[in-house]
This record gives structure tokens, C-alpha cells and sequence, in this order.
């Protein structure tokens, strides 16, 4: 890379604007139906690929395998986070509900985005000896994870064995069951952490590792006794733990108290109510753990950073809808959209601890990328939903009604039966790949800002280039086949409900012997071998197995002698990584889509397709070999640190005035409007935390 009086970084070029807009606008899109974590990951992938490509620094581009594994992992967090009712909230016409849900949205966003962006800022920024580093502890945590996902369903089954209960509409059930979170994910990481850092550190005080825990045990076990035969254990208990419900709140239609209080959730995992005798000595155990890892524990090569991220979660969890909550139970608590999952206060811990983490170890330029991202995401999710619905105002029911027009009439229905297409197209698919786009520019702005503000990495050193060589196939196996894999097997279950959905039901509820398995339409059979017996998803699994098995081969091949097909500039290199990437999963989403075709899919999986070519044209021709452009390094990154706080702050308050009015003003929402059931409200006398709980007896909400 030459050094130059040009001070634009490539990354700041329209082209280089448009192509990471629309790289994680597809993956977006994609990610609208795979959904979560999995699929988010993918869309930060694309475009963290592609941020590295058209930055024009050479070491940059060579570090495109570590952009694309911690750009994956940062984007991966926010899919955790509920949030369709906060978009309801916005389109409620109940004016506080409308307004918290803006402000929900850009929170959402923030944590999304400014997760994202420090992933990819990480591998930006970051020594590359720091890099390789933190792969030992995180392949260590995927690993726990996937343990704990073998083992998770089947201990809840045997633990209640005798309720009958599935794990999606009847997961409260579950004696694992807590505010719908995924807090057992940051208890496994930091189950994960304990592990690798007794491994690493090798010290005789391992031993003493048992005496903490089980010293923890016995103190809380006699707490608990002592609380017990005091009469003081169901005083503290009440003082703790709120109702998930108003008990008091009357059915508009009868008159009377709608619900039993007895058959209201509370705010304490499911079997503090169903095992009450263990609490004591549980919670002492994990005292007693931490205590032990706070004295001992060193977490070296970057564990700190997974124990301050889980510790975090875990933290910001029981701060406040845990515990905070209970002083403001009148108002459905410290939830954002009860009944649903509170992961974003555990995401919001997440944020914070590797922010903290950052600055202690003088990573401060990613805090400040990080922050720079999130305010740009924060207002793309709630901007975005407010383009949403001022594109909805041609012939919107609401609207007309709204101006004196009686839906009886025939001039009504002239004009809502004109525009009927325009309103039921899939205006969620839009709302998804434009926020997409947003975020793509928010990466582009962040990244962009450290591209001409940090020096340039020497990664040269022998100890560096040995470690560089395992992690880069690590890498390339994440990145083309472990990020595919966790969102096209879903692909299976499609193909089953939608071809055959009498006998994929029965296959699922366990209701057919494995003979019966056989009945599924797309499942082949071997000629004269009756006894392999194997369900959709274990043949996609062997199948998988066996790519991975080949690509292993692969890299051990390229490590000795460089394949011909592997470029040997590192552009070119990411230029094949993105294009495999992005057409496995353009394929595999149109293959799910596949078999539940109809016209409203045109707006996702056709456009997903033409921006997909785009892409594929941008991606091979905006890149070039040599840029050139000056970097200024600054004296201290503490201002621009502030500089960016203030920005949020100052985004999120103006937004949500400005969406709040220009949408009361343009739908003109009636003073004593009721919203009806397919809309949800936070606030107010039919909120859903009161009118809409979820309950002991009932389905899941």
C-alpha cells in the first residue's frame, strides 16, 4: 500500500458504500428466514469480507478469514434479541407505546450493530498475535455450546419426565425456563472459560477448586435451613418475586378478573417453584465457583474477553428484569416487550463488558467503531420501520378511515381494493433488507473512520505466522461450511412440513417407529440395507460430514503446496471466500423457499437474487490491487471515544420525537383508539403484559 496526501479511505467510495450495503442487505434478507443468531451471523460475514477487500490495505485483506470469523460472531448476538412486538408497538396508535417503540427499535439496532461492528473492528484493529490467541478459548466455548445443546432437551425431558410438554409452545414448562432467555448460553461460556483457564494455568490450587465449591454448597444449603426454621424463607421469597401478569386486570368482555394469580410465571427460573429445596445450595455452589476464579483464575489469551461478555450478560440480566422489575411490577417490570424474551438486557451486558474489556486493554479505536456502528444501526432499524409505514399510507384502511371515509361505502372499498396489492405485499421482507443496507453503511462509516487512524500491522514474526497457518483453516471452515450448515439444515424441516406434513408432524412428535421414517418422500433408500435407518436430518448431516472431511484434506494439501485454484493475491482470495459464500446461501434460501412458493416471496427471494448478481459484479471490480491514500495517526482515541456517546444520545432522542409525530400526524390515530389483537401496546390499560400474559396452563405467546 502506498502512503499518500489522498486521505479517503477506498472504504468511503460510493461503490464501496453500495457493495457493503447490499452485502449484508442479502444476508439480511437471508437472515429474515433463518433466522436468530445463525442467521445474523451470516449477513455480518458478507459484509465484514467485504470490508476488508475494499479498505486498500494489504494488511487488511490478509486478514479477510479473521474478519469474516469475528465479524460472524459480533453480528450473531443481536439475533437473539425479540422484536417483532416492539415493531407492533410503533404501529399500536397508542402514543407511549408508539414512541417507546421507536425508542426500542434504535436500542435493539445499537446492540446489533455496535456488537457487529467490533467484531469486524476487532480483526482491524487488534495485534494479530491477540487474534490467533483468542481462537483456543472460543473454539472451546463452540465446543461447550455444543454440548450443551446434545444435552440440554434430553435432561429436561428426563428432570420431567412426567409433564408432557414440546419445547417451543410449551417451553415454559421447562424447569430450565427463565423470562424465555437464553441465560443457560452465558452460564455454559463461563462454565467454558473456568475450564480452559484450569487447563491453561496448570497450578497445584486447582485442588482447592472442589473445597470452594463445595464450602459454597454447605453455607448455602444452611442458609437456606436457618431462612427455613426462622419462618423468614417465604417473606424473602415474596420480597423478590413479581407476578409476570396484573391480577387484577377485568376482561372488557365479561366484567370479571380474567386470570388466576396462581397461574401466573414469575421472575425466577421454573424450578425455584418446581425444586425449591435445591435453591439454597445451588446458588452456593456458584458462589463458591466464583469466588474461587475471582482469586485464582488468570483467563490468558483473551478468555477475559468471553468471561467479561458472559459475566456481563448474566449481570445485566438479574439487575433488571430479574430484580429491578420488582419495584416496577404495576408497570409490567423492567421488560421490553413482555410476555417475549428480556435477552436484550443480557445483550446489553454483552455490549458493555466488551467495551470495558476493550478499554483495559488498549483496544479503545473498537469501543469507538463499535459505538459509530450502533448509532447508525439503531437509527436504520427505527428509521427503516418509519419508511415502512409512511410507503403503506396508499390506500391504507387506517388512513382513510381515519379521514372520514366509512369502510361500507363503495368509494372505500374502490380504493382499498386498488392498492389491496400494494398493502399486502411483503412489507416486512422490505423492512429487513433496508435495515440490512443501513447496517452494511454503518460498517462502512466505522471501519472506514479507523482505516486512515491506526498504523499499519507487521504480521511477520515466526511464532505469529505458525499460529496464523491453523486458525486461518479454522477460519475458512467457519466461514464456508459451520455458517452454512447451522442455517441450511433448517432447510430440512421445511422440506418436510411443506411436502409431507401429516407424516413430518408424526416424525417430529415421535409418534412413528424409525421404519416409519422411510415415509418421508425426499428420504432415498438403499438397495438390500434394511438396517440403516436414518431421519432427513441425519442424512444432511453425513453429507455435510463428508465436505468437511474433503475440505480438511484441502487445507492440510494447500498448507504444503498451494492449490491452483487459490489465488495467490490475498483479493483474490477474498474475492472467491465471499462469492462461495453468498451463493451457498442464495441457492439455499431459494430452495426453502422453494416449496411454499408463492407470489409475495418475488419481493424477497428475486430481489435477494438481482442483488446477489450486483454483488457479484461490485465485489469483482470495485476492489483493486493498489490503492493509495495517507494515515494520520491520532494522539488519543478519548475524544472520538466521547464524541461518539454523544452522537447516540443525541440520535435516539431526536428520532424518536421526529418518527413519533411525523406518524400520528400522518395516520391521524383516533384519541380513544383500542387497538385490535394483532396489535400489541406496552403501555396502557390492555397492554400485553396484562391482557396478553403467558400463563403456567396455556401455549406459549
Amino acid at each position: 500500500m502506498a502512503i499518500s496526501t489522498i486521505t479517503q479511505s477506498p472504504i468511503r467510495r460510493f461503490n464501496s458504500v453500495l457493495l457493503c450495503g447490499m452485502a449484508l442487505s442479502i444476508g439480511w434478507g437471508i437472515r429474515g428466514n433463518f433466522g436468530h443468531e445463525y442467521g445474523a451471523a451470516f449477513a455480518g460475514c458478507l459484509a465484514a469480507i467485504v470490508i476488508a477487500l475494499l479498505s486498500g490495505r494489504a494488511d487488511w485483506r490478509a486478514r479477510v478469514l479473521y474478519f469474516a470469523f469475528f465479524g460472524a460472531i459480533g453480528w450473531g448476538f443481536g439475533g437473539s434479541i425479540s422484536y417483532m412486538q416492539v415493531i407492533s408497538y410503533t404501529q399500536s396508535g397508542h402514543g407511549l407505546s408508539q414512541w417507546y417503540g421507536y425508542v426500542g427499535l434504535f436500542y435493539i439496532g445499537f446492540l446489533w450493530a455496535a456488537l457487529g461492528g467490533a467484531g469486524t473492528a476487532l480483526a482491524a484493529v487488534a495485534e494479530q498475535k491477540r487474534l490467533i490467541q483468542l481462537f483456543k478459548p472460543i473454539l472451546v466455548l463452540f465446543g461447550v455450546w455444543f454440548i450443551q445443546d446434545l444435552v440440554e432437551d434430553p435432561l429436561v425431558d428426563w428432570i420431567q419426565s412426567d409433564i408432557a410438554f414440546d419445547h417451543t409452545w410449551s417451553r415454559h414448562k421447562s424447569p430450565l425456563y427463565w423470562l424465555d432467555a437464553d441465560y443457560l448460553a452465558a452460564l455454559f461460556a463461563l462454565l467454558a472459560m473456568a475450564l480452559y483457564d484450569l487447563v491453561d494455568r496448570n497450578e497445584r490450587n486447582r485442588l482447592l477448586l472442589p473445597i470452594f465449591g463445595a464450602m459454597g454448597a454447605v453455607l448455602g444449603w444452611g442458609i437456606q435451613a436457618l431462612l427455613k426454621g426462622l419462618g423468614l424463607d417465604q417473606k424473602l421469597a415474596s420480597s423478590l418475586t413479581y407476578p409476570l401478569g396484573d391480577p387484577t386486570y377485568i376482561n372488557p368482555e365479561t366484567g370479571t378478573v380474567a386470570f388466576d394469580p396462581h397461574n401466573f410465571l414469575n421472575n425466577w427460573p421454573q424450578w425455584f417453584g418446581d425444586y425449591p429445596q435445591h435453591i439454597g445450595w445451588v446458588i452456593g455452589l456458584l458462589l463458591g465457583l466464583i469466588v474461587y476464579f475471582s482469586r485464582f483464575g488468570k483467563f490468558r489469551d483473551g478468555a477475559s474477553l468471553i468471561v467479561y461478555m458472559a459475566a456481563g450478560w448474566l449481570l445485566f440480566f438479574l439487575a433488571f428484569p430479574v430484580l429491578g422489575s420488582v419495584f416496577f411490577a404495576n408497570a409490567g417490570g423492567l421488560r421490553m416487550t413482555p410476555p417475549r424474551s428480556d435477552d436484550w438486557a443480557g445483550i446489553t451486558g454483552v455490549f458493555i463488558g466488551a467495551v470495558l474489556w476493550f478499554r483495559q486493554n488498549k483496544l479503545l479505536p473498537v469501543a469507538v467503531a463499535s459505538i459509530l456502528s450502533g448509532t447508525i444501526g439503531g437509527l436504520g432499524f427505527s428509521g427503516i420501520q418509519w419508511v415502512k409505514q409512511l410507503l403503506m399510507i396508499p390506500g391504507n384502511p387506517r388512513i382513510l378511515s381515519g379521514k372520514g371515509f366509512l369502510p361500507e361505502t363503495d368509494e372505500f372499498k374502490t380504493i382499498t381494493d386498488n392498492w389491496a396489492d400494494w398493502q399486502h405485499q411483503n412489507w416486512h421482507s422490505f423492512l429487513e433488507q433496508s435495515y440490512g443496507f443501513v447496517n452494511g453503511v454503518a460498517i462502512v462509516v466505522a471501519l472506514g473512520f479507523l482505516a486512515t487512524r491506526i498504523p499499519v500491522h507487521v504480521d511477520q514474526h515466526e511464532s505469529a505466522s505458525t499460529g496464523r497457518k491453523w486458525t486461518l483453516g479454522v477460519a475458512s471452515v467457519f466461514v464456508w461450511l459451520a455458517i452454512p450448515y447451522v442455517n441450511l439444515v433448517k432447510n430440512v424441516e421445511e422440506w418436510g412440513k411443506q411436502l409431507n406434513p401429516a407424516v413430518w408432524t408424526r416424525v417430529v412428535d415421535h409418534q412413528e417407529t424409525s421404519a416409519a421414517l422411510w415415509d418421508v418422500p425426499y428420504l432415498g433408500r438403499l438397495p438390500g440395507i434394511d438396517f440403516l435407518h436414518m431421519t432427513p436430518t441425519w442424512w444432511f448431516n453425513v453429507t455435510w460430514l463428508l465436505l468437511l472431511l474433503v475440505f480438511i484434506l484441502l487445507i492440510r494439501r494447500q498448507a504444503r503446496e498451494p492449490l491452483s485454484i487459490i489465488s495467490m493475491s490475498w483479493l483474490g482470495r477474498g474475492q472467491l471466500i465471499f462469492l462461495v459464500l453468498l451463493w451457498t446461501m442464495v441457492v439455499g434460501n431459494f430452495e426453502r423457499a422453494l416449496v411454499d412458493w408463492s407470489p409475495q416471496r418475488l419481493l424477497t427471494e428475486w430481489v435477494i437474487t438481482v442483488n446477489a448478481i450486483l454483488a457479484t459484479l461490485l465485489v469483482l471490480t470495485v476492489p483493486r490491487e493498489r490503492e493509495e491514500f495517507a494515515i494520520h495517526l491520532p494522539e488519543s482515541f478519548s475524544l472520538f471515544y466521547r464524541q461518539a456517546w454523544m452522537r447516540a444520545a443525541l440520535a435516539v432522542a431526536i428520532s424518536g420525537v421526529l418518527f413519533l409525530v411525523t406518524n400520528r400526524l400522518v395516520y391521524n390515530y383516533p384519541a380513544n383508539e383500542k387497538p385490535s389483537n394483532a396489535i400489541h401496546t406496552r403501555f396502557g390499560l390492555e397492554a400485553d403484559w396484562r391482557a396478553k400474559p403467558n400463563l403456567k396452563n396455556a401455549l406459549h405467546k
